[in-house]
């Protein structure tokens, strides 16, 4: 059975596998957002769908002790300016797997535990690969190539972080002291200068872990990006359920692709779109094939609620039309 979280994250990964190669993705948020968890659980997914995957924590990239606490064990301004050697990160990660690099990254130069400098031999990344990487303040002084915001309120977190590092920062009261004095003062800090939610190329709200809600995908709070609708999310009435607005296109065609048929069993779908039958378009490579649609212009949070509105048969993917433009597309799950 397909839990809410696993189609949000399969959504999610849809849209990773779908870009370059190699892939540089952070998932950014406050601390305690639930970071790395989502970022394995995504790693996972996008694995599943046959491209190559590894995930990284920022935790092998923290500077030693005696840097990251030298403003004070419990400095806010310390934890946002000490914690991380984002250089060295920039140089032995995000520089190999970008343009022109050589594809030879390392996964940590410290062991955080014990303080101990680590150096080991680098990783030669796939092709193909789609690195996650989860830390904090990832916006900061990086460039990546998407970036997933974990987008959880403060007092949440708060509980859950905590109760996580009791044992770890001696004592429940040492722990809300640390994440209101130091985690979370830096995290404000962070919002106010970066505005990393607005920044990001994907944003989950995270506040019920089991019920994720998949708020924005495709490109920053303001981005408009092309979707290429053959079937029902070119009818008014969806648009107005699901957008809140009816949209503009342009005619054009996706070559190289028959349409087929579907059976929906959704009832939320069905209501919307008034019928059970929808098209869904598959693979054939032949020119002579061809579908005929609407190119529409979304912001992200629409396609993020087209997203939810198609059902799993579908998968979202990058093609180019008939007119040469690139445009979204939901094709068939499984050709």
């Amino acid at each position: 059975m397909i839990t809410p979280r696993d189609r949000v994250l399969g959504r999610v990964a849809d849209h990773l596998v779908a870009l370059g190669r190699p892939l540089r993705v952070a998932v950014d948020g406050i601390t305690a957002s639930g970071k790395t968890t989502l970022a394995r659980e995504l790693t996972a997914a996008v694995a599943a769908r046959g491209r190559s995957a590894a995930h990284l924590s920022m935790d092998g990239f923290h500077n030693p002790r005696a840097i990251r606490h030298r403003q004070g064990r419990d400095s806010a301004d310390g934890y946002y300016a000490d914690a991380y050697d984002f250089q060295a990160f920039e140089r032995l990660v995000l520089e190999p797997l970008g343009p022109g690099g050589d594809r030879k990254y390392r996964e940590r130069i410290i062991d955080l535990g014990s303080d101990t400098p680590i150096d080991e031999p680098p990783v030669v990344a796939a092709e193909d690969l789609v690195l996650v990487v989860d830390g904090s303040f990832l916006q900061r002084d990086l460039e990546w190539d998407e970036v997933v915001f974990v987008d959880t309120p403060f007092e949440i977190a708060r509980d859950r972080g905590t109760r996580r590092d009791t044992e770890l920062l001696g004592g429940l009261e040492q722990a809300e002291r640390a994440f209101d004095q130091r985690y979370h003062a830096a995290s404000r800090r962070y919002l106010d200068e970066v505005g990393p939610a607005a920044g990001a190329s994907v944003v989950v709200g995270n506040a019920d872990v089991a019920n994720p809600v998949l708020r924005r995908i495709g490109g920053p709070a303001d981005a408009v990006v092309n979707l290429f609708s053959y079937g029902t999310l070119q009818t008014p009435s969806v648009q107005r359920e699901h957008f809140g607005r009816e949209l503009t296109g342009a005619q054009d065609v996706l070559p190289g692709y028959r349409q087929d048929w579907v059976t929906i069993t959704d009832p939320a779908v069905i209501a919307a779109s008034g019928t059970d039958r929808h098209p869904i378009v598959r693979h054939t490579g032949d020119p002579a094939d061809t579908t005929a649609g609407t190119v529409l212009e979304v912001t992200t949070e629409e396609l993020a609620a087209a997203d939810l509105y198609e059902v799993d048969d579908y998968r979202r993917a990058l093609v180019r039309l008939g007119s040469g433009t690139d445009a979204w597309v939901y094709l068939a799950q499984r050709p």
